[in-house]
């Protein structure tokens, strides 16, 4: 019974990890990517104060959204190196995240709505193209397996450096 909790403890950390990391898109910070499409939108001098505002409106949220996350998962992970899973706990914070990435997704479409309403007819037509870019099957495939070779690497690079800590 321990190692089947602890094997769907692991499988459920690595969906997590692999499915929330957001690196940068093209090695870009967010700032330089919503440049380009500003200027594919040809925003006049209040849109795009507006579109900067929605925008970092929406980024300043994520930033808790994610930090709980974050400390979810530390959670779970100091349950399993004290070899102490509580099975009610592990599903709390499980759904809790579930929830919360969720919500973050839901915040993300209600922030390009609200850019959306701000554009003309002219502009929608990029945005729309753009939004359908990002949220398609090309652009989803892109941007998981990046994430799951972001967090593949990251999870080799911590490992090596917690075994080279337990050889001292």
């Amino acid at each position: 019974m321990k190692k089947l909790c602890l094997s769907v403890l692991g499988m459920i950390l690595l969906t997590n990890l692999a499915f929330f990391a957001q690196p940068a898109q093209n090695n870009m910070p967010m700032g330089q990517r919503h440049e380009g499409i500003k200027t594919l939108l040809k925003l006049t001098p209040e849109q795009e104060t507006k579109f900067n505002d929605l925008t970092y409106q929406h980024r300043q949220e994520a930033i808790d959204v994610r930090a709980k996350i974050q400390k979810n998962r530390l959670e779970l992970e100091k349950m399993v190196n004290d070899n102490k899973i509580d099975e009610k706990k592990l599903f709390q914070l499980t759904d809790e995240n579930s929830k919360l990435q969720g919500n973050m997704k839901n915040s993300a479409v209600k922030n390009w709505l609200e850019i959306n309403k701000i554009l003309n007819d002219e502009q929608k037509a990029v945005w729309g193209k753009h939004m359908l870019r990002m949220a398609g099957p090309q652009g989803m495939r892109e941007r998981v397996k990046g994430r799951i070779q972001g967090r593949a690497k990251n999870f080799m690079q911590n490992r090596r450096q917690m075994q080279m800590n337990r050889d001292f």
